[in-house]
């Protein structure tokens, strides 16, 4: 069996022995993918759809893994428990929809938590660093034609933006310019936006500007050491 690039990142993150929840699984394929190597012993992979967890039982079954992975149809991690996980994947949903999960599961700030955002990252940068999370670790992954960001996230204080991106610099990421090149435009364009209204929200025009300031430093850096 093999990953997606982006699946793969993910999986990466998972600590041999660990035992994981993958929420919103789809065809589980991450947990199949640890079980089959022995990365972890078991599993629970949840959906708050029927379809996607019965994709997920033919897969199991196909694989040879179903005695060790458990479905479980529900909302978030709303029928888990503390006591059956050490890492928490969230991958492919939106930045609002793992925020909200995490609101309902305050339990699961004692647990590791692999998280890809697929929009609303700002949101859900700054909904971590207003509940106690922060993120420890950063990766880029290049997949289907786009660039995907994961974090990996425990309890603690959230250092100051652009946290994230600096721990991307230091791993010398090389995706890590056409993914700033990407977040720069998006920022400028948001910042536009707040200068146009009617009246405008200085002190977020301010913080915004000088977000901007930071990830364009860290931008010119990245172009130093690649040239």
């Amino acid at each position: 069996m093999q990953l997606s690039k982006r699946l793969q990142r993910i999986a990466d993150y998972v600590c041999p022995g660990d035992r994981i929840i993958d929420v919103g699984t789809d065809h589980a394929y991450i947990p199949i993918w640890l079980l089959l190597n022995d990365i972890v012993a078991e599993a629970t992979a949840t959906d708050i759809r029927s379809g996607p967890l019965e994709r997920a039982r033919l897969d199991a079954e196909h694989y040879g893994v179903s005695s060790r992975l458990r479905l479980v149809q529900c909302d978030g991690l709303s029928l888990c428990t503390p006591e059956s996980v050490d890492t928490i994947i969230m991958a492919g949903m939106g930045g609002e929809t793992i925020s909200g999960i995490l609101t309902q599961a305050p339990w699961a700030k004692r647990k590791r938590l692999v998280l890809q955002p697929q929009t609303k990252q700002a949101e859900l940068r700054a909904f971590l660093a207003g509940n106690g999370y922060t993120i420890t670790d950063a990766a880029l992954s290049y997949d289907t034609g786009r660039i995907y960001l994961i974090w990996l996230v425990t309890a603690g204080e959230m250092p100051p933006f652009p946290g994230v991106e600096d721990a991307l610099l230091r791993h010398r990421d090389p995706l890590l310019q056409p993914f700033l090149e990407d977040q720069i435009k998006r920022m400028r364009k948001r910042l536009r936006g707040l200068e146009s209204a009617v009246r405008p929200d200085e002190t977020r025009v301010d913080a915004l500007r000088g977000e901007l300031s930071q990830l364009e430093e860290i931008y010119h850096e990245v172009i130093r050491w690649q040239a």
